[in-house]
């Protein structure tokens, strides 16, 4: 559970439906407090490995009538749906993009006998996962889209319509592992810092192993990691969001960005760039791995000046394309026609 998840959840909860939680407790590399993520509804946590005879029973007395699994690596979940099959719609949440690795397309092979007798939706947070999900065997009519959503409400109260112009700061917020592209920040920032006459600081948000690339680098503000509901305060101070990661099927961080009205300079890896950054219109997108090109990106937000108010405004109205009530609205409106066309329902 995460900040932008339990927004989600509450959106649905606020909008009448009933809820039941299973959901893996915090870990080591993202210690979220799992008590500040309450939603005052029954929710069962584990840590090292699901308990799947008490998830069936959490499951079964619930009776729900739409089942939300998110991925399809935890076994106990798969069986659990799989065991409600004809009894209720199995949605599998997927973000995964297709690259295809080896272990997708042993995915794919195995999807007709593991994953499709499981699940009868796929709900995807865009257009690159739908390649996957299409793979898997999900036709068009059994996809949902926009599965992710930050906490819109929260974030655009900084931004609002956008800002008067950009505060004088990079943010990364993520862990500090080669995935997301640390070191690669660490070297562009250090070639950003080298050219600039007035170079602004750089906020790290987030803890991991290549904490030590950033070490004795001059600009550097290190938080450590930052509860959900802290992030906004360190995006007030904030100008841009940079996310030069390797991996990264969709980001959420870089909606957060965008609703608080900040620049995002991601690289091309990211899922959300698609649909939430435009290269030159509200930031930039770079290619993987590319530290000279991550640095004159962030030089170019840097010296926008004046029309940094133009960069954040754009980027609130790409923001809002996604919102927690939207995410809401839309699976209440989805569910039953997908209800109806397995037979869960009368038509």
């Amino acid at each position: 559970m995460s900040g932008h998840s339990r927004a989600s959840f509450v959106a649905l909860r606020d909008a009448g439906a009933d809820l039941t939680l299973v959901h893996r407790a915090a870990t080591a590399d993202a210690p979220y407090d799992d008590s500040r993520l309450d939603l005052g509804v029954e929710t069962s946590r584990w840590s090292t490995e699901a308990d799947e005879a008490a998830i069936r029973d959490q499951v079964e007395r619930f009776a729900p009538d739409t089942l939300l699994v998110c991925s399809w690596d935890v076994g106990a979940y798969r069986r659990v749906s799989r065991a409600m099959k004809g009894r209720t719609l199995r949605i599998l949440c997927m973000d995964n993009s297709w690259l295809g690795t080896a272990k997708q397309w042993g995915g794919r092979l195995v999807s007709p006998a593991v994953i499709r007798p499981s699940y009868d939706v796929a709900f995807l947070p865009g257009e690159r996962q739908a390649v996957f999900a299409r793979r898997l065997g999900f036709g068009d009519d059994r996809i949902l889209w926009g599965f992710y959503t930050c906490d819109h409400p929260l974030f655009s109260a900084i931004g609002g319509h956008g800002r008067a112009g950009l505060a004088p700061a990079f943010v990364f917020a993520g862990r500090l592992v080669a995935a997301k592209g640390a070191d690669v920040l660490a070297e562009a920032y250090r070639r950003y810092r080298s050219t600039a006459a007035d170079p602004w600081p750089l906020i790290l948000c987030g803890t991991g192993p290549l904490a030590g690339a950033f070490a004795g680098l001059d600009g550097v503000d290190a938080l450590g990691f930052v509860q959900p509901e802290e992030i906004p305060a360190v995006f007030a101070r904030s100008g841009c969001l940079v996310l030069p990661s390797r991996f990264e099927p969709w980001g959420v961080v870089i909606h957060e960005a965008a609703s608080a009205g900040l620049a995002v300079v991601c690289s091309t890896a990211c899922g959300a760039s698609t649909r939430l950054v435009l290269d030159g219109y509200n930031g930039a997108v770079v290619g993987v791995g590319d530290p000279a090109a991550l640095a004159a990106a962030m030089s170019w937000v840097a010296a926008a000046g004046t029309d940094g108010a133009a960069l954040s405004r754009r980027s609130t109205e790409l923001a809002r394309q996604f919102t927690p009530a939207r995410w809401a609205e839309y699976l209440l409106e989805r569910i039953p026609a997908q209800r109806r066309r397995l037979g869960l329902d009368p038509s």
